[in-house]
């Protein structure tokens, strides 16, 4: 079947990939900009889904940020990224959309939990303060997708992603993740011939990545899946400390000073890795090793990013 889709949040990191790799399948997509339509609104997404009735609906929209923003503006992420799931779902299942897929975040799952964690390990124990409210929304969605696909038999999945990186992503120090900090700390500190870089937090906590080109890959094997579950994980499989990425990131871009890891800032989980073996199961796995990922991020930031800051 050859759907119309729309990819809510297409001008984003994860959106853009997924475009991107569903106009090389051919897949007839929708365009829908920021500017055309504010997904929180819930009468503007009603409005627009009974006039463009998407096929299929990949919800990659929401409020993203690092481990600090996350920490200072819980309610903004609580309620972002709540209205905008809940409104596409609703919207999804209101106009008759066949498939809907909705991203969500390792986040979910408690703080404390067994590793790898399984799906199964959601809403066991307490989740992790420092992300709370963005979990909770992301969790507020995939139960009301679960809720809909239980009662209806509709085909609504939710997948949950590792720490995504990859082109498109956000280089802002005050509200990126991880990955692009360092990457940008590194460069610059590089360039400008510093002598030391500092890395918020102790450096032992581990963290999972995924490419997002990776997770675009998944994303078209499960379009064309008939799915049973509600939600799975998709992991990148490879699990590093913040402290060996650091050291990896030093040596890819030569930066010849030292590494200061300041305790005064949040570690967040101590440690997070997926249980990916339902996505093995059904036979996708990642085909971007994480070393090799970053080589060609820190080129992307330096030659694509750099100049225009």
């Amino acid at each position: 079947m050859k759907y119309r889709v729309l990819i809510a949040g297409q001008e984003g990191m994860v959106g853009n990939s997924i475009y991107k790799f569903l106009k090389k399948k051919k897949f007839k997509i929708i365009e829908c900009k920021r500017k055309n339509l504010d997904f929180t609104d819930q009468k503007s997404v009603d409005k627009w889904f009974k006039k463009k009735k998407p096929d299929l609906v990949i919800n990659a929209a929401g409020k993203v940020g690092g481990i600090l923003d996350n920490k200072l503006f819980q309610s903004d992420y609580l309620y972002i990224n709540s209205m905008i799931g809940l409104n596409i779902i609703h919207a999804s299942n209101k106009y008759g959309v066949k498939k809907l897929i909705n991203l969500g975040s390792a986040c979910i799952y408690p703080k404390n939990t067994q590793q790898p964690i399984k799906e199964s390990s959601l809403l066991s124990s307490s989740l992790e303060e420092t992300n709370e409210g963005y979990a909770l929304a992301k969790i507020l969605s995939l139960k009301y997708s679960q809720y809909l696909r239980k009662k209806l038999k509709k085909q609504f999945v939710s997948l949950m992603p590792a720490n995504l990186y990859g082109i498109g992503d956000n280089f802002d120090l005050r509200s990126s993740h991880v990955l692009p900090a360092l990457v940008k700390k590194f460069t610059l500190a590089k360039i400008r011939k510093l002598s030391s870089v500092e890395v918020w937090g102790s450096g032992k906590v581990k963290r999972e990545f995924l490419n997002v080109e990776d997770l675009s890959s998944a994303i078209h094997f499960i379009i064309k899946k008939n799915i049973k579950n509600d939600f799975i994980n998709v992991g990148g499989g490879e699990h590093y400390s913040i402290k060996e990425l650091s050291y990896i990131l030093k040596k890819i871009i030569g930066f010849k000073g030292k590494i200061i890891f300041n305790r005064r800032y949040p570690d967040g989980v101590k440690k997070r890795k997926l249980n990916s073996n339902i996505m093995k199961k059904l036979g996708w796995k990642p085909k971007v090793k994480l070393k090799e990922g970053l080589i060609e991020y820190c080129d992307y930031y330096k030659r694509n990013i750099m100049p225009n800051e």
